[in-house]
């Protein structure tokens, strides 16, 4: 494997904190980044990098022994992260404390009377070549010669080695070391703070006050619209069954609350008022357009908030499944899943009570039925196949997917659809929003 490559994604050198000769031993000490901890931004350590004039395994290890130890028995010296060593030299990875004498610890250790230091003669010199590093940082390392015994280093990775970042490349014996050279790479840029751009599989956008929406990353994919022959409930207006293709998007992990309505709309219009956590209801289509405007102008990330199209709504319901719903077909398990007829006590409740589908989504069965960009039509017989809405500009009916409190099970399965006009209210319609990735 290639040693470039795997220090190089695990410290990435940003300056040299000094470095000094002391007797038969050289010793480096750079300040790097941690690439292996997956945070923003990178924490920041310190490595050691010391090699000795003759083979001493006892001073090397003793040397390692004693900062492990000062780390280990004093609350405020940085600890010891990692111990690498190869023939005549060792490194060690500690963290980084600003302020904290790194090098002159390293000085009294070595002239310490415990530990015994070889003479320094037939001391010879060697150039070090240091592996690629961020641009910025050239500079400060250019100027370090370090001296090193004539001895040619693995060139390529090991186990032992990794998480250091020089290797050493003999050159012929010179009365002064030459100067560090370096080999750039390109600078690797910060990811977007923008969750969409970054393609995170949930966020959340959050509107203050305690106010937010949790977003679910949906993927991509085929899948069949409508419901067979064969399904127990369906109707014809849920088909012809048709292929369609989702590009990703992020839905809605629960239908709008009225919490969340009243805190953009600044009103609660829904009936069932016991709890805000329970979904906002007696809304019109052209109200629920509103609110995904006024989302928009109101998140942090200037988020495009929108209904789902009819082929969305279904594709996010499925969640990868073509049975009646999403957990199979047998609706005497519905009631596990879903606010409807036989359990609902003839009102809306508190979201996510109920098991959400394998994507994450709770209630898209049962709960309320939920507003769909689309237009209605009569069958889907020349729906878009790339899943986008299904739009008539003269329309005046919309359609509405899920089912709700007030209804049986049949009309809860994945493929149910129905309508209303698109100014009508009832309380057993509300929302669940999406963006576009």
């Amino acid at each position: 494997m290639d040693l470039d490559h795997i220090l190089s994604n695990r410290y990435r050198i940003q300056k040299a904190l000094g470095s000094e000769n002391l007797g038969a031993i050289a010793v480096s000490i750079y300040l790097a980044e941690n690439l292996e901890i997956p945070i923003i931004p990178k924490p920041l350590c310190v490595v050691y990098y010391w090699q000795v004039a003759e083979k001493n395994e006892i001073e090397q290890d003793a040397i390692a022994t004693k900062i492990y130890e000062i780390g280990q028995s004093y609350s405020l010296a940085p600890k010891v992260h990692g111990f690498f060593k190869e023939e005549d030299y060792c490194c060690v990875v500690r963290e980084y404390l600003e302020g904290y004498a790194y090098l002159e610890e390293f000085h009294r250790i070595v002239k310490d009377g415990s530990i015994t230091n070889k003479p320094s003669e037939g001391l010879e010199i060697s150039t070090i070549k240091a592996l690629p590093i961020a641009q910025s940082l050239v500079k400060s390392l250019a100027q370090i010669p370090i001296k090193l015994n004539r001895r040619q280093l693995l060139t390529h990775g090991s186990a032992a080695i990794a998480g250091f970042a020089l290797a050493l490349i003999l050159d012929k014996a010179k009365p002064e070391p030459k100067p560090i050279t370096i080999v750039e790479s390109p600078t690797i840029p910060e990811p977007p703070r923008d969750p969409i751009l970054r393609k995170d599989k949930a966020f959340r956008d959050d509107f203050g006050n305690g106010i937010y929406l949790e977003m679910v990353r949906i993927p991509s994919g085929k899948f069949m619209l409508g419901s067979p022959t064969n399904e127990m409930g369906r109707r014809d207006h849920e088909s012809p069954l048709i292929e369609v293709t989702i590009s990703d998007f992020y839905i809605a992990k629960f239908v709008v609350t009225q919490e969340q309505w009243f805190a953009i709309m600044g009103s609660n219009p829904a009936k069932f008022r016991e709890s805000l956590q329970a979904p906002v209801e007696n809304i019109s289509w052209l109200e629920a357009q509103d609110f995904c405007r006024r989302l928009a102008t109101r998140s942090p990330y200037s988020c495009r908030y929108r209904l789902p199209s009819e082929s969305e709504w279904e594709y996010a319901c499925r969640a990868g499944t073509n049975t009646a719903y999403h957990f199979g077909d047998r609706p005497s398990q519905l009631n596990d899943y879903a606010w409807f007829a036989d359990n609902s006590n003839q009102r809306s409740q508190p979201v996510g009570q109920k098991v959400p589908n394998p994507w994450g989504l709770y209630e898209m069965h049962g709960g309320i039925w939920e507003w769909c960009e689309d237009a209605w039509h009569d069958n889907f017989s020349a729906v878009p196949a790339d899943g986008k809405p299904w739009l008539d500009e003269n329309a005046l009916r919309r359609v509405r997917r899920g089912g709700s409190w007030s209804n049986d099970a049949k009309l809860c399965r994945s493929a149910s659809r129905e309508w209303h006009w698109q100014g009508d209210r009832y309380n057993d319609i509300g929302l669940r929003v999406v963006i576009s990735a």
